[in-house]
């Protein structure tokens, strides 16, 4: 039990350590709604395989037969991995994060950029959203998984995302802010 508070400590500590966030009194109230994109597939990427473990085992219970596209289920998914694993994704998605806090700081930092920030952001999400969709899939089939040891390839997963998932984001942002200053 005291493992767990532990783990759930230093995963809260990783991501608030990580992520930029303003100062409350420096952000405006009326941001545009475009702000909040990396937010979305932030929320998306990291909820999103525990809502469709969940969706897809009270289908099968319900007579779905999935056997073709996930293999038979022998077992239910494991609790901890359904409420657990979104924070666990936490440590590696922490590139939207960041993205949700440059985003902010350089609209704070000039209005009159808004054009070039928001196609940056854009690009950056797209590039980021790739990758993840690939972690979403995995996540989503270990959960749903009854073998002893799984789960051990979101922990590699996660790992590898959080090492490598700002390169695609970087490179984003800056094509992003190339195609503006062409279009603009």
């Amino acid at each position: 039990m005291f493992e767990l508070i532990g783990i759930l400590v230093v995963v809260a500590v990783i991501v608030l350590s990580l992520s930029t966030w303003p100062r409350r009194q420096s952000v405006p109230r009326n941001l545009p709604g475009w702000t909040r994109v990396p937010l979305i597939a932030f929320a998306v990427f990291a909820i999103g395989p525990s809502v469709l473990g969940l969706i897809v085992h009270v289908l099968y219970l319900a007579g779905a037969n999935f056997t073709p596209f996930i293999g038979p289920l022998e077992s239910s998914p494991r609790l901890g991995a359904v409420f657990f694993d979104p924070l666990v994704l936490t440590v590696g998605l922490w590139p939207f994060l960041t993205l949700y806090g440059v985003t902010l700081d350089n609209l704070i930092q000039g209005r009159s950029t808004w054009r070039s920030v928001r196609m940056a952001m854009i690009v950056s999400v797209a590039a980021m959203s790739l990758p993840s969709t690939f972690l979403l899939v995995a996540t989503f089939q270990e959960m749903m998984s009854s073998a002893r040891d799984a789960g051990q390839g979101t922990g590699i997963l996660c790992f590898l995302f959080m090492m490598f998932l700002p390169i695609p984001a970087v490179i984003g942002w800056f094509i992003g802010r190339g195609i503006a200053w062409m279009r603009y």
